[in-house]
């Protein structure tokens, strides 16, 4: 266990615990609350099960070549988080497929923006080419690589 005590008598220590945790958040909440009544409604929606908008692509019986995994999160944002494709069956138009697909199906529900995150050794350009537009990137994360985060706005 770490303790440290400062010149303002606070003690500063590294204890794990749950019910810490809980209060903390407790408490980032009544504060949040005390801000903006959107924020608070975001920190609710983030504690309840999220609304998964999930598409697949299968060939020959129920083959799975493809598969997409979004849900629909805090913000009412669409966020995809996971897409892939399965290496035989890329550059076919299966991904793109799976985007479209999804982003409609948030767009059923009210939704009107995505968001997503990718590595440079991944599909950057392909995002860019369905319109997501580049907000952050964190570089060396992975050391050696780049983290790019994206949004659409869904029209």
């Amino acid at each position: 266990m770490f303790t440290k005590q400062n010149q303002y008598n606070i003690i500063l220590n590294d204890i794990n615990s749950k019910e810490r945790r809980e209060l903390i958040t407790k408490k980032l909440f009544e504060f949040n609350q005390s801000q903006s009544e959107q924020v608070v409604e975001c920190d609710r929606l983030n504690t309840n099960k999220p609304t998964f908008i999930e598409v697949y692509a299968e060939i020959e019986s129920q083959k799975l070549v493809g598969g997409l995994v979004s849900y629909i999160d805090w913000g009412q944002w669409l966020y995809i988080d996971i897409i892939w494709v399965d290496a035989d069956y890329r550059k076919k138009g299966i991904g793109k497929h799976l985007i479209k697909s999804a982003e409609q199906k948030a767009k059923n529900k009210g939704i009107k923006r995505a968001r997503l995150y990718t590595f440079d050794f991944q599909a950057l350009n392909f995002y860019q080419k369905l319109g997501y537009t580049v907000y952050g990137k964190l570089e060396d994360f992975p050391e050696g690589h780049t983290a790019y985060y994206l949004k659409k706005i869904l029209s």
